[in-house]
């Protein structure tokens, strides 16, 4: 199959790319160095002309709602029009794995976005022609969400079903070769938080580097994120481990 995967530089995107190149796909790599920019429709169309399948891995991180809902509504948008441009063209979307209590609450901005990426894919994009894939949390986000303050490491407490980000893009590489479509979610082998896993990640580094450990402090978040609003309910599992992760780094 020729795809087109937007985003294809990001953290989750380059390495999904490897591995649809692996399983002998045709794979455009489209983002804002090729000329490609989803929130303007800029040359998206071109990207996903002749392509079987179109995916959705484009991001922006921000926790603010109204910021978070025009950007992903704008970059869907676009995708799914192109999909729809061509008949017989399917659509991919990597989302997050969250319950809709989260994508209700005004504490989490990001995953109202989200939660419109899903809903605009879902009016446009026929059920049997698009695949949404939901991940949870990556443990590659724990230095993204780790804020540093001297020897202090400041980390959401975040109750998680974390997996590698490598996992998550081989899963997600497998359910599109086989031409699946619906909802998958994935996840990892334990359900731990981020702070606990950012201590680990810490303890790990120290040990390599023959130095003290950083403390860690794990700071608590108000509603549904820090109950089980972020733990998808019965995922595909990965079994790689943090630890078995933290050995590959």
């Amino acid at each position: 199959m020729q795809i087109t995967v937007f985003g294809a530089t990001g953290t989750f995107g380059a390495r999904l790319v490897d591995q649809l190149r692996q399983r002998g796909h045709t794979v455009i790599a489209a983002h804002r160095g090729t000329g490609v920019d989803t929130y303007t429709g800029r040359g998206v169309a071109e990207a996903a002309e002749g392509s079987d399948v179109l995916v959705d891995c484009v991001n922006r991180m921000t926790m603010n709602g109204r910021q978070a809902v025009d950007y992903f509504s704008h970059s869907s948008r676009s995708i799914a029009v192109a999909a729809a441009e061509q008949p017989g063209t399917s659509v991919a979307c990597l989302s997050i794995a969250f319950r809709p209590e989260v994508g209700e609450s005004k504490l989490l901005g990001y995953y109202q976005g989200k939660a419109m990426q899903e809903r605009i894919y879902r009016r446009i994009v026929p059920s049997d022609r698009l695949l949404m894939f939901r991940s949870a949390q990556w443990f590659e986000l724990v230095d993204a969400m780790t804020m540093t303050v001297g020897p202090l490491r400041f980390v959401p407490k975040m109750r998680v079903q974390a997996l590698a980000a490598a996992e998550a893009a081989r899963m997600m590489a497998e359910a599109i070769d086989s031409g699946e479509t619906g909802t998958i979610e994935v996840a990892g082998p334990e359900i731990s938080d981020f702070a606990a896993i950012a201590r680990r990640l810490a303890e790990a580094r120290a040990r390599s580097a023959g130095e003290k450990s950083p403390k860690v402090i794990g700071i608590p978040l108000p509603g549904p994120a820090s109950r089980d609003g972020l733990i998808p309910p019965s995922p595909r599992l990965s079994d790689v481990t943090v630890d078995e992760w933290l050995r590959t780094r």
